[in-house]
């Protein structure tokens, strides 16, 4: 109590029937120790600056392509689906986007990448 006579907190509750002798209630006291709560990410992304971010694409660290460097450049100096033509016989491919199979119908090469 105060010289006068008087409460700090002039309201009561259950659990402070006669009211506190302070002006802060200590049931509701700021936890100063606490970390600020992590806001929830979808994955791929990630807070900055209170701004959702999407993270760059990374790789395994061991990741092994299937071919080499020249392995590579080979089927895309040769394969139909790049220059549109039979490796073999080097006859033309109809236009078709939706090809899955690249199979020569004129020397009979067959696309065993599949």
């Amino acid at each position: 109590m105060d010289g006068q006579g008087k409460r700090g907190l002039t309201g009561f509750v259950a659990i402070h029937p006669v009211g506190l002798d302070r002006d802060s209630c200590p049931d509701f006291q700021a936890e100063e120790a606490q970390e600020p709560e992590e806001l929830w990410s979808p994955p791929g992304y990630t807070y900055v600056n209170d701004q959702l971010v999407k993270q760059p694409v990374t790789y395994e660290q061991d990741f092994q392509p299937r071919l080499t460097r020249t392995q590579q450049y080979e089927v895309f100096m040769t394969h139909p689906i790049f220059t549109g033509m039979c490796p073999q016989c080097r006859a033309i491919y109809p236009h078709n986007t939706e090809r899955v199979h690249w199979d020569c119908e004129m020397c009979g090469w067959m696309d065993d990448s599949v």
